[in-house]
């Protein structure tokens, strides 16, 4: 199937491509939220033309396991400026040294590298400053990404948080953290093309910007049946209003970006209330 760009609609489920893969637990904990709720919060983003799924990975997962035959989406043009490309860093809670890391990593075919720019699989900084780079012979994005999931499996025990990839320097060099790393960025062209060859990037392997994201949809499971569903989620969307919010505000997480919010005054009750107060103050 194809849809229009930039645009809110239904997608098969079974036409989309999530990019990366999910956490179980996490797919579990959301189905039965759907099931118990029964809405779906969000819309996923997702290519117009392809199907990749750019973010809403656990949501498409959700609704597959809930048997869902549609979900709510917001197609975009994945090759537009309008969707940026970012990653995640990951800060430990317990210290290790550089030497305990490679020990743990050799067995993986990781070594350390010179470059501390690029052709890295992983970068590491600790708190007094220090920054170090490891690598992997091998070129191929799914044998790099393979090693990167090995090796991350391994450091769990360490209590590995997600931040946004610019606080990484600041928590770790501010003692918030010990140490913490990056690992390597990806392109646009390297993940749909990887992506549209069968291949899922390990969880947190991107972090996507996309401008006015739209939010809180709030689309009632019972129409993603039947026919017209379509019209049946063009319906409910015209039952609500559009509301801009600015940049850097936290939600359920922290959005750099633009983002829109569909606001229905009977579902009040369902919106954090933070956000129901910026709602009201854009629309007073």
């Amino acid at each position: 199937m194809n849809l229009k760009p930039w645009s809110l609609a239904l997608a098969e489920v079974s036409w989309l491509k999530p990019h990366e893969q999910s956490i179980p637990d996490f797919v579990a904990k959301l189905a039965e939220e759907i099931r118990k709720d029964g809405r779906i919060i969000h819309p996923v983003i997702v290519d117009a033309g392809s199907g990749l799924v750019v973010d809403g990975t656990h949501r498409v997962e959700a609704a597959a396991k809930l048997g869902l035959p549609r979900i709510p989406v917001y197609a975009v043009e994945y090759f537009s400026p309008d969707i940026e490309l970012g990653g995640w860093g990951r800060a430990a809670s317990k210290a290790a040294s550089l030497q305990s890391l490679m020990e743990m990593f050799k067995p993986l075919g990781f070594q350390l590298s010179d470059n501390q720019q690029h052709d890295y699989a992983a970068k590491f900084l600790w708190r007094d400053g220090t920054t170090k780079t490891i690598r992997v012979e091998d070129r191929s994005i799914t044998i790099i990404y393979n090693k990167i999931s090995q090796m991350e499996r391994k450091l769990t025990p360490l209590g590995i948080t997600y931040v946004r990839e610019k606080d990484l320097e600041r928590l770790v060099f501010s003692d918030v953290h010990p140490f913490g790393y990056l690992i390597r960025p990806l392109t646009k062209r390297e993940i749909f093309e990887t992506v549209l060859k069968g291949y899922r990037f390990p969880p947190k392997s991107t972090r996507h910007l996309v401008d006015k994201r739209p939010m809180f949809v709030f689309c009632p499971v019972e129409i993603l049946y039947g026919p017209d569903a379509g019209e049946k989620f063009q319906e409910w969307l015209q039952g609500g209003t559009w509301v801009e919010i600015a940049p850097g505000v936290e939600l359920d997480r922290k959005y750099d970006e633009k983002t829109r919010v569909f606001f229905r005054e009977e579902l009040k009750p369902l919106y954090p209330a933070k956000l129901y107060e910026l709602v009201k103050a854009s629309t007073s």
